[in-house]
């Protein structure tokens, strides 16, 4: 918190989602903004996603999103000049939790991404810094707003040509359209919550 007392700018960002602590966010950020309105710091840019809990009335759930998306609310409600930003899903998932399976009875690669027919947001971690960038300097009609980001919308068809692409190997799409039938996958990893938040997005 010493770093807000000289500030007119901060960068709030919570916890990954693969994270066993992923409510931890939550008394964090309260703490943040709590700070960032007592010392009258200028603008926050706070890494927030939508509260998936509350817009659907407990239906679905998802920690990391509903964790950062009470604190984006609580900043607001705080009266605290902030930008929440709302980052989708990043490439380089696609080299670690999301990374194309091989097939068991081809040498071909399966993308795994519930998602069916419908185009995801997607973006690289090195894209998003020169776009905060922008909000710190030109603040104006983004303070107390959620402000999507995203490079590009593909299906998974088209995320798995790009992959084909530049792997050097053939990577398909999954042919399982339902979300919940790859939870059990996703168990496996500890990313149970990847079907409910597929489901949100769809």
């Amino acid at each position: 918190m010493l770093l807000l007392q000289s500030c007119c700018i901060a960068i709030v960002q919570g916890i990954s989602a693969g994270s066993k602590k992923s409510r931890l966010p939550v008394p964090q950020g309260k703490t943040v903004a709590d700070v960032a309105k007592r010392l009258g710091t200028k603008h926050v840019v706070y890494s927030g996603l939508e509260n998936v809990s509350a817009v659907t009335g407990g239906k679905l759930q998802v920690l990391h999103f509903d964790g950062k998306g009470e604190v984006e609310q609580y900043f607001w409600d705080q009266g605290v000049p902030v930008t929440s930003v709302r980052i989708p899903f990043y490439y380089e998932n696609f080299l670690t939790i999301m990374k194309p399976l091989k097939a068991p009875v081809s040498d071909h690669y399966i993308l795994v991404l519930p998602m069916g027919d419908i185009p995801m947001d997607g973006i690289s971690v090195a894209d998003i810094g020169p776009a905060v960038a922008r909000l710190f300097e030109s603040p104006q009609g983004f303070l107390g707003k959620p402000v999507g980001l995203t490079a590009q919308r593909l299906t998974v068809k088209q995320y798995a040509e790009v992959l084909s692409k530049h792997m050097g190997k053939t990577v398909m799409e999954s042919k399982e359209p339902r979300p919940s039938s790859y939870l059990m996958c996703f168990l496996l990893v500890g990313q149970a919550v990847i079907p409910d938040m597929s489901v949100f997005i769809l």
